[in-house]
């Protein structure tokens, strides 16, 4: 069902303060959530630093390519 219309005598800030602390909520949990992501980036960036395949030594691929 529906809200019943505001009528023209209520004020229009009268329920600013709540809606700017509903605000400030969800804006201190999308800033936590960013973090959040950066420290994922940062540990991925470092794992990924490492080379996907250590265990193939570059020699060996520059043979490979050269005996095709």
């Amino acid at each position: 069902m529906a809200r019943p219309r505001k009528t023209a005598s209520e004020d229009p800030f009268s329920d600013l303060s709540k809606k700017a602390e509903i605000l400030e909520r969800e804006m201190s949990a999308q800033r936590a959530a960013i973090e959040r992501l950066k420290q994922l980036g940062k540990e991925i960036g470092k794992v990924r630093a490492q080379p996907l395949s250590a265990d193939i030594a570059p020699e060996s691929l520059s043979k490979r390519r050269a005996s095709r």
